[in-house]
């Protein structure tokens, strides 16, 4: 991120990068919200079986199903390919300050997420290959906020991220 166009000059003074990287991007079938999938693929299969009737009748009416189709596939969607295209776009650095996400999504831009690195920091790792560490007041509650997800090396990261909460010096960091 530091060295891409566009993002230069956001370290402060005296801060330093310790750690950078992506997260998967794979798409997440067993995480997500199966209802909701469910829910927008039926939604979808209506919406184009109203539009072949529709079409066929001649009248016009299948363009009232273009509304239905558009919300089945976001419904159907949203929950596991989205994540999974917005980590595709999203980049991470931890510094001896704070942890940085950065995202350049379509049409949203650029947009950048710090949360500092402070003794009294909620931090919060979720084990796994990869793993996620979650950052800030939210990170403590079952919503978990921002964070650094799904990187494979979560457990690295997380102690760097405590090497930091106590003071230690941090210039072995991988």
């Amino acid at each position: 991120m530091a060295d891409a166009p566009g993002w230069q000059g956001l370290l402060d003074d005296g801060e330093q990068i310790l750690w950078q990287g992506r997260p998967s991007s794979r798409i997440d079938w067993l995480d997500g919200d199966w209802r909701s999938a469910l829910m927008g693929l039926v939604m979808v299969a209506f919406a184009l079986f109203w539009m072949f009737q529709a079409a066929k009748s001649g009248t016009g009416m299948w363009v009232f199903g273009m509304l239905f189709l558009v919300i089945g596939l976001r419904t159907a969607l949203s929950e596991n390919v989205l994540p999974a295209y917005i980590r595709s776009r999203s980049w991470y650095t931890l510094t001896n300050r704070r942890a940085i996400v950065a995202t350049d999504m379509p049409v949203r831009g650029r947009r950048l997420a710090s949360f500092p690195i402070t003794a009294a920091t909620p931090v919060v790792l979720e084990p796994g290959d990869p793993g996620s560490i979650f950052f800030g007041p939210l990170a403590l509650s079952e919503r978990k906020g921002e964070g650094f997800l799904l990187i494979p090396e979560a457990d690295k990261v997380m102690r760097i991220i405590r090497k930091i909460q106590s003071g230690e010096e941090t210039k072995d960091a991988p």
